[in-house]
């Protein structure tokens, strides 16, 4: 359970269902594999826990190349993870090697997409629990697939989408980008309650376009212990640069898992109705002065099966962020997936071809957590063209007498002018 709170509290974010109800022209048809979901994979627990550790590798890598710039951050490497694992289902040779090594996949194919499925069963097949009008704990995922309603798609391809993602294709004409991204926006409002309401923009589609995946998550949960709302009030921040500033500041006493040393203190907060929980890793600024902070993310995570249940007067500043839409092709690049992006793409497993390549991958994130607890979501986007086209060469034949000249470009000076009557 430690790898899934690990990973779960270091991006706390999910995608949904559909919000802004567009208009019946832009209403995409809905297309699905011949596999019907699988509500039950089989599965082990030791598959279940080498995936999670394969997870929290990958969301560790991608964290610590966005948050280079030590800014404000949220991401949800479990929703890029989840829509990756679906662009997997269609990659070939190369191209799926490279995609199997960035996601750190110890299975290749059906046994990967099977574990994946399991995972997601554990994981969000808790609807929440009701606490008088609103759920006390509410954590939702939904993935689909955006095509081009003028093209053909590899039944293999739909198949495992449907029966491990249930994720549905849902066709689109990307030739209107802002119709397109339209329908998609209001799909990802849906899914995140309205706290994200765009990701996809017009400039991202065009006649080209063949495909885009999309995965949201949203969670919301009470903590088990909420801080008292009449106690928070200005405390000073220390911030990296060394200066403080007064931030709105929560309070809570209560038993908690803790841990302090030199280097590092780690508390951890449960939220209510689940297992659910918000880990914080302080370390000490002379760990963010030596750019070790990032670089040791994996070795403070291992400390959190340390942390004993200690009586603790808790003070923490409530916080809000929400990221704007982010690039993850550098970072991906990073970690070893380039063929993707390029013309060596090979997506042949989705539209039975070598033209489709990966021309954009970004996600928005959102996190709030208050006295009552956290709210969080993200929504992940991969959107996939047709590779440029060869022209065929045009052919032109010097086969008449021709005129021809040797000039200075620089002057427009003519230097030499002749004719050829016959060569």
């Amino acid at each position: 359970m430690f790898q899934k709170i690990v990973f779960v509290a270091l991006c706390v974010m999910v995608l949904v269902g559909c919000a802004v109800s567009p208009t019946a022209s832009l209403q995409p048809e809905t297309l699905t594999g011949k596999l019907a979901y699988e509500t039950a994979p089989q599965f082990t627990d030791a598959e279940l826990q080498e995936l999670v550790s394969s997870q929290n590798a990958f969301a560790n890598a991608i964290f610590a190349y966005q948050a280079q710039a030590k800014e404000n951050l949220v991401i949800s490497p479990y929703s890029l993870y989840q829509i990756l694992s679906m662009l997997y289902a269609g990659a070939v040779g190369e191209t799926a090697g490279e995609m199997r090594q960035t996601l750190r996949l110890p299975w290749e194919d059906a046994d990967a997409h099977r574990v994946i499925n399991a995972l997601n069963q554990r994981l969000f097949s808790t609807k929440g629990t009701e606490s008088g009008e609103e759920q006390a704990f509410e954590l939702k995922m939904a993935n689909a697939l955006w095509a081009d309603r003028d093209r053909e798609y590899e039944q293999a391809f739909l198949d495992t989408l449907t029966r491990n993602y249930a994720a549905g294709l849902k066709t689109l004409d990307f030739s209107d980008g802002s119709a397109a991204s339209e329908v998609i926006n209001a799909w990802v409002a849906e899914q995140t309650a309205n706290k994200i309401t765009q990701i996809a923009e017009p400039s991202m589609f065009s006649e080209n376009t063949a495909l885009a995946l999309t995965n949201a998550v949203y969670f919301k949960a009470a903590w088990m212990h909420p801080f008292y709302e009449s106690a928070t009030s200005p405390a000073p921040f220390t911030l990296l640069s060394g200066e403080q500033k007064e931030v709105p500041t929560m309070l809570l006493e209560a038993s908690l898992p803790l841990r302090v040393t030199d280097e590092l203190t780690a508390v951890r907060l449960p939220y209510a109705n689940g297992d659910m929980v918000m880990e914080i890793l302080m370390p000490n600024l002379d760990a963010w002065e030596n750019a070790d902070a990032l670089s040791r993310l994996g070795a403070y995570q291992e400390s959190l099966g340390d942390l004993e249940a200690t009586t603790v007067l808790l003070s923490l500043p409530k916080f809000r962020i929400e990221t704007p839409t982010m690039d993850l092709i550098p970072a991906l690049k990073e970690n070893g997936m380039r063929l993707a992006f390029s013309g060596e793409a090979d997506f042949s497993g989705i539209s039975g071809d070598q033209s489709l390549y990966v021309s954009a991958a970004a996600q928005k994130a959102f996190i709030d957590v208050n006295e009552q607890g956290t709210e969080a979501a993200a929504v992940s986007i991969v959107v996939m063209e047709e590779k440029g086209v060869p022209q065929e060469p045009l052919k032109v034949n010097i086969d008449r007498p021709f005129l021809f000249q040797i000039r200075d470009t620089a002057t427009g000076a003519i230097l030499f002018l002749g004719m050829v009557a016959e060569p």
